[in-house]
């Protein structure tokens, strides 16, 4: 067995897996961008083999990292052929480094498929019609970093995903799901299928909340082989 197999039906604490990226970034010089966009490729890959009819996709993304891999998987989408549109929560300013870094590049390549809302607007009656018009909707709110009932407008934002009979396909953790007890509120993304990276996340172990994320599948984000043997060797909580 590899050790990308072994990673796959291994188990990262919300912190361990944060350390991978901190790991992989000063440890074996791996910029953040290319983290998200090997990232972003493993879930295009699966999102082709998955659906080849190619849905008309809508991709609603925050504004941290988990957004900006909504963007990039948007790029990738988009220059496949498929009918795929973002939905992105602004200001541009409160946008993470590398969110901003791809909302850039899709904004110049593909300004009608990026949509960048704030204030009410964000809970505008046409945003509304747009997810319910979509027959795919891709989670990329908010990620694993974000624990407790979401808030405006993630909260509408998942309540029309949910109240349509699109798929839904959560990129890492569904929104409002947490990813080490599975505890969730009044609000969250209900997910056909969870697509995470490197390892499975905690409560994806548990029998009672197993059902929250639908299929799962762990997604490659490029780390070298000596790196994943050194991920294998920490010990829970270390």
């Amino acid at each position: 067995m590899t050790a990308w197999d072994s990673l796959k039906q291994s188990v990262l604490t919300t912190e361990q897996a944060r350390r991978v990226d901190l790991v992989a970034m000063k440890k074996y010089h791996m910029h953040s961008l290319v983290l998200m966009e090997n990232a972003a490729l493993g879930c295009v890959s699966w999102l082709k083999n998955r659906y080849s009819g190619q849905p008309k996709t809508l991709i609603v993304c925050g504004r941290g990292n988990n957004g900006g891999d909504g963007l990039v998987i948007a790029r990738h989408l988009l220059a496949a052929g498929w009918d795929c549109r973002c939905l992105l929560l602004g200001p541009v300013v409160r946008l993470s480094a590398d969110n901003l870094a791809n909302w850039e590049i899709l904004n110049a390549s593909c300004p009608s498929n990026v949509r960048l809302v704030e204030g009410e607007g964000a809970a505008a009656d046409d945003l509304k019609q747009e997810i319910a018009e979509a027959e795919l909707v891709i989670d990329a709110m908010l990620g694993t970093g974000v624990t407790g009932e979401p808030r405006f407008p993630f909260r509408k934002w998942i309540e029309w995903a949910n109240a349509h009979v699109a798929q839904r396909v959560a990129i890492d953790i569904p929104t409002g799901v947490n990813a080490e007890t599975g505890d969730v509120g009044e609000r969250y993304f209900q997910a056909d299928a969870t697509l995470t990276f490197v390892a499975q996340k905690p409560a994806m172990q548990l029998k009672e909340t197993v059902k929250l994320f639908g299929d799962i599948e762990v997604c490659p984000i490029g780390l070298p082989a000596e790196m994943m043997e050194e991920i294998l060797g920490w010990s829970s909580g270390s």
